[in-house]
């Protein structure tokens, strides 16, 4: 319950946010409109009280009812108009300020998440079912809003029941609230199975969009495995049918129970109406009013029934969008304080903060240190194990080691992507502590391996290098030629305009892996930055562009500080120094010259690769020159 109170208000503060006057003026007009019934029904009685005591006594005159049937007639008449404020109206109606507003919050907010959470699979399934549901403000707000009209015509209804008859009034309570009850536990038991179907929506949605994914369907076709994916997607959705038939039959049950409380409410409504006429306790007209009453009583309640579902509907998303974004936010309202060089960064000029720390703690002239440091992805085990480096300004330092080793997890934790479980992490002798979160990306220009190519045209997925920059088109140029991805763009009909991947255009381009590797490497020389990371920036070039690759990355971060990533030995030697990792420890460091001396690991990783060059031919094998 708790939760709900501050997701609501969360979701309060939003819509005031995004768009009060819309907020206040649909609140203004539904409470305003669902009066209206209820003032029908007293100028109802009112003009059947007149015609009962004019046929009685013969007393009064069309003259003195006269303004109450036009009265009524206009009323009924903004009835039937009000009608047209229904919840899709005002759905649509709130649509643009709260459904975008939302969106852009939703957006905004994953840029929050720490790297460790999206590598988990809780943190991206509740990422997912959140991003998927934009609505859930406009649901809310909508419902709210109709629920309110609602809520001012029910204890209008509930006001005309008791000036006509005590009776009357409670017999009305107890129907409306027995309905409502009913509607709140249904809505619970919808929540939990809800929650519990989650997995096999996602498991079917994932089946269904196998067949359209063209490198899977290319694996499908190959290995024939069609019917054993549609058997998996057949149980996935089967569960997920039985979801909603279950929903349904729920449903239904609702429906059903209502129109059989509405019939037992009009038949106890009645039976007394007629039993108090017969006594005399009640009039004729009273009892006409009472039988439009319960009509009224029963439209309401059931458009009430209606709303509570989609307002729920609504709020159990925002629940969920609170608990993961809302609250987040809250708690960084107060965020970690750093001295006034970090505070700097976030504020006005980056690169003039980062040049201030660089200077005031240049000693030694160690701008990473590393001490003892530990990180798990899983939390079991530990991909680097009490590591401790550093790399010194000017400084080319080459991280190799085998698969798994921990090379660009060191390089993460480094850059501020990761946070460490153990251990101390400096930059210029600065604690990263101290830093704000984010600090260092104003000073690094990086290659990741698992770089990402955006839906979007060439020249932005590499102006996104550096962003201050994104429409400098000579550098865009210039990034391209050291990047060895120019060639290949020019001869495309639309040059650096040309969109990478179909996903939002059809004249799109779907290039080849060692082409999408040079478009990703030239972005990381968009920047002119201090500080350069390549990490394993030619694994899916051939031979003769690898080498041209790894002289361009020289060239470039000569005089600058560096460190490359590479499974292959022999870029190493284009670094000053060399630290090899091995099961997530700093196994060795040193020169090429130094760790060929010790005869090592990273020796014999060495005489191994070199081995595929200078391997002379088996007889009898062909060979070459």
């Amino acid at each position: 319950m708790i939760m709900k109170i501050k997701a609501m208000k969360w979701a309060f503060g939003l819509a005031w946010r995004f768009n009060r006057k819309m907020l206040i003026l649909c609140c203004l007009i539904l409470s305003a409109v669902s009066v209206l019934p209820a003032l029908a029904l007293m100028y109802r009685r009112t003009i059947l009280g007149a015609l009962n005591l004019f046929l009685q006594t013969g007393e009064g005159s069309m003259g003195d009812i006269l303004p109450s049937i036009l009265l009524f007639g206009i009323i009924t008449a903004l009835v039937g108009l009000s009608s047209r404020l229904n919840d899709e109206l005002i759905y649509s109606v709130m649509f643009d300020s709260y459904y975008f507003g939302m969106e852009e919050v939703l957006m905004d907010s994953v840029q929050g998440y720490t790297m460790e959470e999206l590598l988990r699979k809780d943190a991206n399934d509740e990422y997912h079912a959140c991003v998927m549901r934009e609505g859930s403000l406009t649901d809310f707000i909508s419902g709210f809003c109709s629920l309110l009209g609602k809520s001012v015509g029910i204890f209008s209804l509930l006001a005309v029941a008791f000036f006509a008859s005590k009776p009357v009034f409670v017999i009305t309570a107890v129907y409306i609230g027995g309905v409502i009850s009913l509607n709140l536990a249904l809505m619970e038991k919808l929540r939990r199975r809800q929650y519990k179907i989650r997995d096999k929506e996602r498991l079917a949605g994932y089946y269904e969009g196998m067949p359209y994914q063209a490198d899977c369907a290319k694996e499908l076709r190959i290995f024939e495995s069609q019917e054993f994916i549609l058997k998996n997607w057949r149980e996935a959705y089967g569960a997920v049918f039985d979801h909603e038939m279950k929903n349904s039959l729920t449903v239904e049950l609702r429906t059903f129970v209502s129109g059989f409380g509405l019939y037992l409410f009009l038949t106890v409504m009645i039976v007394y109406s007629l039993f108090a006429v017969a006594q005399g306790s009640m009039t004729a007209d009273v009892l006409l009013v009472i039988f439009a009453l319960c009509m009224n009583v029963f439209t309401a309640v059931s458009g009430v029934a209606r709303t509570l579902m989609s307002t729920d509907y609504g709020l159990y998303a925002l629940e969920r969008q609170y608990r993961i974004f809302g609250r987040r936010a809250e708690q960084k309202a107060d965020p970690r304080q750093g001295d006034a060089p970090a505070e700097a960064v976030l504020r006005e000029d980056p690169e003039a903060a980062a040049s201030d720390i660089s200077a005031e703690n240049a000693g030694p002239e160690t701008v990473f240190g590393a001490e003892g440091i530990s990180f798990s992805y899983k939390g079991d085990k530990l991909a680097l194990d009490n590591v401790s480096i550093q790399v010194s300004r000017g400084e080319t330092v080459a991280l190799i080691g085998p698969n798994g080793s921990g090379k660009s997890t060191l390089v993460k934790v480094l850059l501020q992507l990761y946070r460490p479980m153990g251990g101390k992490l400096y930059y210029f002798g600065k604690d990263y502590e101290g830093l704000k979160e984010g600090f260092l990306k104003c000073r690094i220009g990086a290659f990741f391996q698992d770089y990402y190519l955006f839906h979007m045209p060439i020249w932005e997925n590499i102006g996104f290098g550096d962003i201050g920059h994104v429409d400098d088109r000579e550098r865009i140029e210039e990034a391209l030629e050291k990047g060895q991805a120019k060639s290949f763009v020019q001869k495309l009909p639309l040059g650096t305009e040309t969109f990478v991947h179909k996903n939002v255009v059809k004249e799109g381009m779907e290039f080849s892996g060692g082409e999408r590797q040079k478009l990703a490497v030239s972005r990381a020389y968009m920047s002119d930055k201090d500080i350069f990371v390549f990490d394993e920036p030619a694994s899916m070039l051939d031979p003769i562009s690898e080498l041209e690759q790894f002289m361009n990355i020289r060239d470039t971060v000569k005089g600058r500080t560096a460190i490359l990533i590479s499974h292959r030995v022999g870029f190493a030697r284009l670094a000053d120094r060399i630290i090899l990792l091995d099961g997530g420890k700093a196994a060795e460091s040193g020169s090429h010259q130094e760790l060929m001396a010790k005869g090592g690991l990273y020796a014999r990783m060495f005489s191994e690769q070199a081995q595929w060059y200078r391997q002379e031919p088996e007889k009898g094998e062909a060979g070459c020159e």
